[in-house]
């Protein structure tokens, strides 16, 4: 489906919503996957520590993805209830799908942090192969950057001239609104389950640190457990 379809003013066609809710879908069940995965792996480790103390970032990230992915199906869904783009940005089939959009890279993002984080870390301790779990860290920060970045921005740059000044602000506040969330979410946790105080500079450095989340997945936390 070319661009110019989803830029008519009519709004993006039927087809192309159904296409992302069946992406958004596919999406949640990755990141239950992963949360099932995680279980099985702790069940069969020989640590005292809870599952929470072990994968609590783990598990923050599942809910942010799939939070991620409840925006885009809903934003989906509302995309379906209007008739056509209007001036009045919570009218516009175009708002909501281009946020639907741009959540779905967003949740895309956290099922491959959910998915690979502990199997990158696994192949670098396991194995001791330092090359190869830093050559995968450093394609997975490839794809990072694409979907936080690069592919929300294409796809907003992509519609902005078609865009009235009402769904340009609506877009734009969306999309750094889901942005600053993930990244501070995820941020938090790894701040928390490296045993550092939760302070204003800590976390904020924390939240550039997500820029390229995956280069963390190598190292183990700075203290074996959660501080209470």
């Amino acid at each position: 489906m070319s661009i110019s379809q989803l830029n008519a003013a009519e709004g993006p066609p039927d087809s192309a919503v159904q296409n992302r809710l069946t992406a958004a879908g596919l999406v949640l069940a990755t990141l239950f996957f992963s949360g099932s995965f995680a279980l099985q792996l702790h069940a069969q480790s020989k640590t005292s520590r809870t599952f929470a103390e072990t994968f609590g970032y783990l598990e923050v990230t599942l809910v942010v993805g799939a939070l991620m992915a409840i925006v885009s199906i809903t934003g989906l869904l509302a995309c379906q209830q209007c008739l056509a783009t209007d001036r009045a940005w919570y009218k516009s089939k175009r708002v909501w799908f281009i946020v639907a959009t741009v959540a779905q890279y967003l949740s895309i993002s956290q099922a491959m942090s959910a998915g690979l984080t502990e199997l990158v870390f696994g192949i670098k301790h396991t194995f001791e192969a330092n090359f190869l779990a830093q050559m995968l860290a450093v394609a997975a920060s490839l794809l990072w950057v694409l979907l936080l970045w690069v592919a929300p921005l294409h796809a907003l740059r992509s519609w902005w001239p078609h865009l009235w000044r009402g769904e340009r602000v609506a877009v734009t506040v969306a999309y750094l609104v889901l942005l600053v969330f993930v990244l501070l979410s995820n941020a938090m946790i790894y701040v928390i389950q490296d045993g550092a105080q939760s302070t204003f500079w800590l976390v904020l450095v924390a939240v550039f640190r997500q820029v390229l989340q995956p280069m963390l997945w190598l190292n183990p936390w700075a203290q074996p457990a959660l501080v209470g």
